[in-house]
């Protein structure tokens, strides 16, 4: 069985938070532990939930901020130089059949317009650039990768009702459909999920420099994307959580200081976990928030922990935090690439580190505590009481550490 590691930190608890976290620990293990005999490469251990996933891309203008150099040449009529954005919506859908997109619809979609088409264009180029350098320009692999069946129904209809919304930055210029799979297990578990690419600063060329402009640019798109979703009529506004995997892991911090809408944070292995991001990542702290709830999963392969400092994360005196290390795990594990790999059945790169079975597994084990830590944040009482009583059953086989 796949081992997690756990470390409370710094906690300034109230009464009932005390109840909840506890009912969390004992929560997380039970969704997070699995057999690892079962045939990992259709990732049966992921336990999809009882609503269908429908998925839609939205196309919006932030008229507040122009998108310069214009992707267009000066002959071109085009004039619009606002920033466009993508947004990925992920959520609970009617059951009524229909068929599951293809995993190139992610990639490239169709444009409403010219000018949305520009965008779609740049995001293709550097994601296909991205899944060529990982399955090494193998035509076939990536056939097979652009074939792929989603868990996802394109623009089904909505389940009635208001869900919980997940707020997803991916990492540092990773591929647009970064983490698609976890937004999908969340919405078929009643979650709304939205994400925006990693656009960067200009409209024609990837600069791949990580600098507070460039975080804060971030920080500004998902925070549009934001003001759009709650605007939704299945979206419960009162229950919002962010996530963010690597440098997303910091962008989503310095969000989640600004934005009083959002009410916990799941970090992905976040750069503000390794040493040289450690001073970058306190910039755009600004301490509004007390007791505010974070989960913090990070990398616990033996070969590659030198670079981990949990000092900073343990140093947040204004969080509840939650410190958890998944042993084997490397940084790719906290995003899709294992999944991708064992998908279109592509021999695995990282032998010097763990194998494909147990880095996908690690992948599994990312996305059911993630989902544990959400449900632990926004469950009722009654539900909290019924998840304490049948994990209570397994919590002597855990290994906790709780720093005080």
């Amino acid at each position: 069985m796949t081992g997690i590691r756990i470390e409370t930190a710094g906690f300034i608890f109230t009464k009932a938070m005390k109840k909840i976290y506890k009912l969390f620990v004992s929560g997380l293990f039970a969704v997070s532990i699995f057999d690892t005999t079962r045939c990992f490469s259709q990732f049966t251990d992921l336990h999809f939930g009882n609503y269908s996933v429908g998925f839609k891309y939205v196309y919006q203008l932030d008229k507040t901020r122009e998108w310069l150099p214009s992707p267009f040449d000066s002959a071109d009529k085009q004039k619009t130089t606002f920033r466009p954005l993508r947004i990925a919506i992920w959520y609970p859908a009617e059951r009524e059949g229909g068929e599951l997109m293809k995993f190139k619809n992610y990639i490239n979609p169709e444009a409403p317009d010219i000018y949305y088409g520009k965008l779609n264009d740049v995001m293709n180029t550097y994601d296909m650039w991205s899944y060529n350098g990982m399955f090494d320009k193998n035509k076939t692999t990536i056939n097979s990768l652009l074939n792929l069946n989603t868990n996802s129904i394109y623009n089904a209809k909505e389940k009635t009702g208001k869900y919980p919304l997940v707020l997803y930055c991916c990492g540092w210029f990773s591929r647009s459909p970064d983490n698609a799979l976890m937004a999908e297990y969340l919405a078929s578990h009643g979650y709304v999920v939205i994400t925006v690419p990693q656009l960067g600063t200009g409209s024609t060329t990837f600069d791949f420099k990580v600098t507070e402009d460039r975080i804060i640019t971030q920080v500004q798109d998902l925070q549009f994307a934001l003001n759009y979703a709650v605007t939704l009529n299945n979206v419960d506004k009162n229950k919002i959580a962010s996530a963010g995997f690597s440098i997303g892991g910091i962008v989503q911090l310095w969000l989640s200081q600004q934005d009083e809408r959002i009410k916990a944070l799941v970090a992905l292995d976040a750069s503000f976990m390794f040493k040289e991001w450690a001073e970058l990542s306190k910039k755009g702290i600004q301490k509004t928030k007390r007791n505010f709830p974070i989960l913090s999963l990070y990398r616990g392969n033996e070969k590659l922990k030198a670079n981990i400092n949990t000092e900073f994360f343990k140093n947040l005196s204004w969080a509840n935090k939650a410190l958890i290390e998944i042993p084997k795990a490397t940084h790719g594990e906290f995003s899709d690439e294992a999944y991708l790999y064992a998908k279109v059945n592509y021999p695995w790169k990282h032998t010097q580190y763990n194998t494909l079975r147990e880095a996908t597994n690690c992948y599994q084990s990312v996305i059911k505590s993630a989902e544990a830590f959400l449900n632990f944040i926004f469950s009722s009482k009654d539900d909290a009481a019924r998840l304490e009583e049948e994990m209570q059953k397994i919590s002597d086989n855990l290994h906790l550490i709780y720093l005080k």
